[in-house]
């Protein structure tokens, strides 16, 4: 008997409403969202030209999605 594997999706995905070529401040530092991962996002600091990687969770602890009030 073959087991049906669910993928939940990322319920913190769809809350954050962010996609490839956003833009929020982080830490006084405009970023540019660059791609988007199942559980998270890779975004460009523009000033500095540094590529990170953010989790969506992580994100709506941000003041950028506390603006947006995106964290509720």
């Amino acid at each position: 008997m073959k087991e049906f594997k669910f993928f939940q999706k990322n319920r913190f995905k769809n809350k954050c409403r962010l996609q490839a070529g956003s833009s929020f401040v982080y830490h006084g530092y405009y970023c540019i969202v660059t791609r988007m991962h199942q559980n998270g996002f890779h975004y460009l600091v523009q000033e500095l030209e540094y590529i990170n990687y953010m989790s969506y969770e992580e994100y709506l602890k941000t003041p950028s999605a506390a603006g947006r009030q995106l964290n509720r």
